[in-house]
């Protein structure tokens, strides 16, 4: 069933009924059309349910309350089919990923325009969410390199009751022209999404962490540092999504603040663009090295 022709009856409905309601201010509520009860279950198979029930409430005054129970009913069928299709999934099946290729504009320890590659994977189980990603950047420049990085990172959350989770966080990155040969860390702390609409998502996390970090002209490191988080995810249009992603680690021997904010507009089902902007701050960078990088990305993005 195609949801305008619905969404146009609806009004077109709307607009007679609220003057017969009028008329008879006492007289109980009508029930709810059969078309608007099949609207909604459209709407619900297509992902729309949410604009759809507004117009309807809107078209329906009277059917308001029907229409709000329909509406939860729906909602909660949807979410108990969703954790019964990821209970049933095996430990490689329900993972869905994307992989991304472009260039990059970057200043800094480096000022150059290179190439950038990234890989990413998630899958949710009832009580587990996982997230791994993958990401490098080169750049050569009259026959040297200039630029490279290389990291890769696994976030985990174990769901608690209601919006807290159990954070797990391991990564490891390469970059060269910042000075660092190999830097770890691994924590394990709490978290909390403190906004929770299907158009908006923020999550919080804190806890300890474990830092190692090997330089390329100076001794190794280990240090405990606190490890803080936030991760937004905004659907501004259907088709247009911004996400902001922080992580900052505070220790005695140099403090790193990292954010990534994204803005990804869809082109097709299985195929996005992305421009991206990150951020990258130490507060005691190896000698030699500044203290701040900044990179401007843009790739295309395959979903799969």
């Amino acid at each position: 069933m195609r949801i305008r022709p619905l969404l146009a009856a609806s009004l077109a409905l709307g607009v007679a009924l609220p003057i017969g309601v009028a008329a008879r201010a006492d007289a109980p509520p009508p029930p709810l059309p059969p078309e608007v009860a099949r609207m909604l279950d459209a709407a619900a198979a297509s992902g729309q349910l949410g604009p759809v029930a507004d117009v309807a409430r809107r078209a329906y005054p009277g059917s308001a309350g029907e229409i709000d129970a329909r509406v939860a009913d729906l909602r909660a069928r949807a979410e108990a089919e969703r954790i019964e299709r990821l209970a049933s999934h095996r430990l490689y099946q329900g993972w869905t990923g994307e992989g991304q290729a472009g260039g990059f504009v970057s200043s800094g320890n480096t000022e150059d325009v290179g190439v950038t590659a990234g890989l990413s994977f998630a899958k949710e189980t009832p009580r587990w969410r996982h997230d791994v990603k993958l990401a490098s950047e080169y750049q050569r420049s009259r026959g040297a390199v200039s630029k490279e990085r290389y990291a890769a990172g696994y976030a985990g959350q174990w769901k608690l009751n209601g919006r807290a989770f159990v954070a797990l966080a391991l990564s490891g990155e390469r970059d060269r022209f910042a000075g660092y040969k190999s830097r770890f860390s691994e924590s394990v702390g709490v978290g909390y999404r403190l906004v929770d609409r299907p158009d908006l998502r923020l999550d919080v996390q804190a806890g300890p962490a474990l830092r190692q970090v090997s330089y390329y002209n100076a001794p190794d490191e280990v240090a405990f540092a606190g490890r803080f988080g936030s991760d937004l995810s905004w659907t501004l249009r259907p088709e247009l999504v911004l996400t902001q992603n922080t992580t900052a680690f505070l220790d005695s021997v140099s403090s790193t603040l990292t954010s990534t904010t994204a803005l990804t507009t869809k082109l097709r089902n299985d195929l996005s663009a992305r421009t991206a902007f990150d951020l990258r701050m130490e507060s005691d960078p190896p000698a030699g090295r500044k203290g701040t990088d900044t990179t401007l990305r843009t790739s295309l993005v395959y979903s799969f």
